[in-house]
């Protein structure tokens, strides 16, 4: 009989790739909570144009309304904020703090109203 010694080599390259593994959903988590900062708004925003809800493509499959108590938002079931309360200037998409007409990642080049709502409404981080 001969006596075999484990190759520890091999398990301890077996224990880092499977340590390296289970750390990947936490890289994720840290770069999403990175995302979520607000990004700013693009240069010379306050020239674009106004969505057109009747015709922009993005807009009619997002239901977007420039005036939220149009839309359909209790419907729609969006937790974070009761539906009454939910609208572009308290959702997490919209690229500035201030104005009635502001950009949104989800229209790029086109302005949104602050009053507005769409079904991709997020809750703003920290409101």
């Amino acid at each position: 009989m001969t006596d075999q010694q484990p190759d520890l080599r091999r398990r301890a390259a077996v224990q880092t790739l499977l340590g390296g593994l289970a750390s990947l959903p936490l890289l994720s988590l840290a770069r999403t909570a990175a995302a979520q900062g607000a990004a700013p708004p693009p240069e010379g925003w306050e020239s674009f144009p106004r969505v057109d809800e009747a015709t922009d493509p993005t807009a009619i499959a997002l239901n977007y309304k420039h005036d939220a108590t149009a839309a359909d938002r209790a419907g729609a079931a969006k937790p974070g904020a009761p539906p009454e309360q939910q609208t572009c200037a308290n959702c997490q998409l919209i690229q500035a703090d201030a104005g009635e007409w502001r950009p949104c990642s989800l229209f790029p080049g086109k302005l949104v109203a602050a009053n507005g709502w769409c079904s991709s409404w997020v809750l703003k981080a920290g409101a």
